[in-house]
């Protein structure tokens, strides 16, 4: 048979999916609902006793060696600690003491289908498992990767919400005139527009350049969001000139900012919504959407636009207020 790189699988006029290989120089063909279906099937047919060797292993085994091999050395702190936390909540206590070799599509469905009410972690969930099985099935330790016929609820993103104008106002009011030991964080966070864990990581003295007024941001989520964000010397002047100027947890920064929203009213407003705040602002003040994607770390444009703007009503108006038709009397 062809090594398993050298296969084709194409999907037909039918719906059907069809997995083409050469054995002993005559083609035949394997068909199934979906490419993992050919793929196992195809896997059971070269390597009928291959699962056998995988019998002994369980899942938790060959994870941990996943994890050491692959990801500890690979992934930040906090998205480590993620991945861990997904796995030890969802994941192990349902297969973790299952052989490897015996894992079905049918199982990791289960796990799925108990995810439907949380669609950003099992996606999280999903990426992650799958590529913990496929570096087992590159590794010839299993025929076929489960992961491919499971059908997971697509995590589509929050659009959140900034905060109006108003809203901005009295928050700002409010903290100020109370004190309130959340103001420095609320400050920071919307002038600069960071993540919750990525103004709580900054170092006060190597990640901030006080003399150009630059700040270091160590953005873990994917290679763009580790940036410089350039910003006023107010600003800069907030932040401690100590290595860990901010000593809250992210736990303890949520929970207080959520106090201050009871308090205030405030509906369908997050910590994160300083974030998309920040972001309206800049596009409302005229700052290029190319500046902006680069200030919040996105890979694409497309994110900044689609998902962080939320132009205000006041703003709206004062743009059409600036068109005129002459063609209409």
């Amino acid at each position: 048979m062809k090594n398993k790189r050298d296969i084709r699988v194409r999907k037909r006029s039918n719906g059907l999916y069809e997995l083409r290989y050469t054995h002993e120089g005559k083609q035949h063909s394997i068909y199934g609902q979906s490419i993992g279906e050919c793929r196992m099937k195809y896997g059971t047919l070269k390597n009928p006793n291959k699962t056998n060797s995988t019998h002994a292993m369980t899942f938790l085994a060959w994870y941990e060696k996943w994890l050491r091999l692959y990801k500890v050395d690979n992934l930040k702190e906090q998205s480590l600690n993620n991945l861990k936390g997904i796995f030890n909540n969802h994941i192990l206590p349902l297969i973790g003491n299952k052989a490897l070799g015996r894992i079905s599509s049918q199982d990791l469905q289960v796990i799925f289908n108990n995810m439907r009410s949380i669609p950003r972690q099992a996606t999280i969930a999903y990426i992650q498992l799958n590529s913990c099985f496929e570096q087992a099935y590159r590794l010839n330790i299993l025929s076929h990767n489960p992961c491919l016929a499971v059908v997971i609820k697509k995590d589509k993103g929050s659009k959140g919400r900034a905060l109006t104008k108003e809203e901005e106002q009295q928050l700002i009011d409010y903290v100020k005139r109370t004190n309130n030991p959340m103001q420095v964080y609320i400050y920071l966070y919307l002038a600069l527009g960071v993540r919750r864990s990525e103004l709580l990581s900054i170092d006060g003295i190597n990640d901030v350049d006080r003399q150009n007024n630059i700040v270091h941001v160590r953005g873990s989520k994917t290679e763009s969001s580790d940036r410089y964000i350039q910003t006023l010397p107010s600003v800069v002047a907030l932040i401690p000139q100590t290595h860990k100027p901010f000593l809250w947890t992210a736990d303890k920064v949520n929970r207080k900012f959520k106090e201050i929203c009871d308090t205030l009213g405030f509906e369908g407003i997050t910590l994160h919504s300083l974030r998309h705040t920040f972001a309206t602002r800049c596009i409302e003040s005229g700052v290029s959407d190319i500046v902006v994607q680069k200030w919040l770390g996105h890979a694409s444009i497309t994110m900044t636009l689609d998902r962080y703007t939320h132009i205000s009503e006041e703003f709206k108006q004062q743009e059409i207020d600036k068109l005129t038709y002459d063609f209409i009397p």
